[in-house]
């Protein structure tokens, strides 16, 4: 095998078990990582935005990234839901604060029609580590970038005093996304910022009215959407797909306050958690490693024992290999030891993470000519909600079609 016999194989491998009972009896472990928690600056504008140039972010509740993980990880699905809905509300609250958007909203996805969409999925998530994958792309289809994030906190990011000067432990990471996201929109001329605007009003209106709408917009090979002209200022079923927009801003914001209201709900009790699982998952690495060293170590010590007890030409020889076979399984135990305390810190983290369910409750939506209740999750909510406005648009069309026909 590759040039080397059983014999020197076996020696290679008894070599290494040696070294690492050296470490292992020098107190080798693992170091904490100490990084910085200053916080960076958040960009704002570089010249004032008027209104009408503020372009409305959509940022769709983050995806969980549960297929990404393995048997390995200690990843809890409850914990998940709630951190994709958490992470996504930081992100929006932060770029609020730069002054350089109109709305920003959390959705239940991206099929609610905006001027700018910022994805994500999370990669990574344990309290030491957070990194996530992020797109952002405009109501064209236009992809404006595409990164990964990633940010290791350190031991002072849970000090009670240090967290409460700079918030979340990982508000770096959630300032360096909305830096990136405001150079390239600075990068855009008015023109292109006043198409952005107009394309999201004409897909919307095109979801209650193909026929009508279609005209306006052109589609390239790679679902690029181009503006090819205005409808009148007066096209009557334009005011009437507005209005509905408008009802479906005030229902969008009824979620956002319930997205509001879950990660305000979910805060202090998921810092908790994620100072636990931090602690959990440095005592863990640490002692998984050391375990690990302290197997391999024994493992190599008891087949250099039993080994040497085949070969001895004496008695002597002998009890030296015997002896070396039982150092062997005292490291060996001592290993298993470890790795078991450091299945136990996991268990102790998937406990506080089965508190983290989240519930929807159903809303009853008061219209003009009837009351309406959504129920299921706000996926599902949001669904029924555009179904109605649906119905409502070609009730709405019918009665202005008929109105001019008799005209």
């Amino acid at each position: 095998m590759h040039g080397y016999t059983s014999k020197s194989m076996f020696w290679h491998f008894c070599a290494l078990g040696v070294v690492l009972v050296s470490l292992s009896h020098n107190g080798f472990s693992a170091i904490d990582k100490v990084t910085s928690s200053t916080p960076l600056l958040l960009k704002t504008p570089s010249t004032a935005i008027s209104e009408e140039l503020l372009l409305d972010v959509s940022i769709p509740t983050l995806n969980d990234g549960l297929y990404l993980t393995d048997e390995d990880d200690t990843v809890f699905p409850e914990v998940r839901f709630a951190e994709a809905i958490y992470f996504a509300n930081q992100l929006a609250k932060v770029m609020e604060k730069s002054g350089a958007w109109g709305a920003i909203r959390v959705t239940p996805n991206d099929q609610v029609i905006t001027d700018v969409y910022i994805t994500g999925t999370i990669l990574h998530s344990d309290g030491e580590t957070l990194e996530l994958s992020v797109i952002v792309r405009d109501t064209k289809g236009q992809e404006w970038f595409a990164k990964t994030y990633k940010k290791v906190a350190g031991k002072l990011a849970y000090d009670r005093k240090s967290r409460n000067n700079l918030g979340d432990p990982f508000q770096n990471l959630f300032i360096s996304i909305a830096n990136d996201v405001l150079v390239y929109r600075e990068k855009l001329v008015t023109k292109a910022v006043l198409d952005l605007r107009s394309i999201s009003e004409l897909r919307f209106a095109k979801q209650f009215s193909s026929d009508a709408f279609s005209e306006y917009l052109s589609e390239d090979k790679k679902g690029i959407l181009t503006l090819e002209r205005l409808p009148a200022q007066d096209d009557e079923l334009l005011t009437r797909v507005q209005k509905i927009r408008q009802r479906d801003y005030l229902y969008i914001d009824t979620m956002q306050d319930y997205y509001d209201g879950f990660s305000q709900q979910m805060h202090f009790s998921y810092q908790e958690f994620r100072q636990s699982s931090y602690d959990s998952v440095v005592k863990a690495r640490q002692l998984n490693r050391q375990g690990t060293r302290r197997i391999v170590a024994g493992i190599g010590s008891i087949l250099a024992g039993i080994y040497g007890r085949t070969q001895a030409d004496s008695r002597i020889a002998a009890d030296a290999s015997t002896a070396t076979a039982a150092v062997g399984g005292f490291i060996l135990k001592s290993g298993l030891e470890k790795k078991q305390k450091s299945a136990e810190y996991d268990e102790s983290v998937a406990e506080m993470g089965s508190s983290l369910e989240a519930e929807i409750v159903p809303q009853v939506i008061a219209l003009e000519d009837r009351t309406v209740t959504l129920t299921g999750t706000v996926q599902a909510q949001y669904t029924q909600w555009q179904e109605l406005m649906a119905k409502i648009y070609q009730q709405e069309r019918g009665s202005l079609e008929y109105t001019q026909s008799i005209e």
